[in-house]
């Protein structure tokens, strides 16, 4: 009985390991400029587009297309008052990353 009740909670453990996210999971979408001031913008991922049925495919281009450029997040860029139309802008927020340093040294 403790075997088996072992046995399975063992199996239970390793299954709920297993899960990795699609690195598209990951990316974090924001909705105002405020949410990425302090990040640094890599670049213009989607034309304005429309949030008619049908932006979940746009959505998920915008998303591997700032996966592509290293981004961790994506502002939607709103261009009309009603969120009607859209545009994506990606941008790297990690804050694991330290800025580059340059040391510069005087002679004498």
């Amino acid at each position: 009985m403790n075997r088996a009740l072992l046995a399975t909670l063992i199996a239970l453990t390793a299954s709920a390991c297993a899960y990795r996210p699609v690195p598209t999971e990951l990316v974090r979408i924001d909705d105002t400029p405020a949410d990425v001031r302090t990040c640094r913008r890599l670049g213009v991922v989607s034309p304005p587009v429309t949030t008619t049925p049908g932006f979940t495919l746009n959505l998920e281009a915008m998303l591997q297309a700032t996966v592509a450029l290293g981004g961790t997040d994506l502002l939607l860029d709103r261009r009309t008052r009603d969120w009607l139309v859209t545009g994506g802008i990606a941008y790297d927020c990690n804050r694991i990353r330290a800025p580059a340093r340059v040391v510069v040294r005087a002679a004498g």
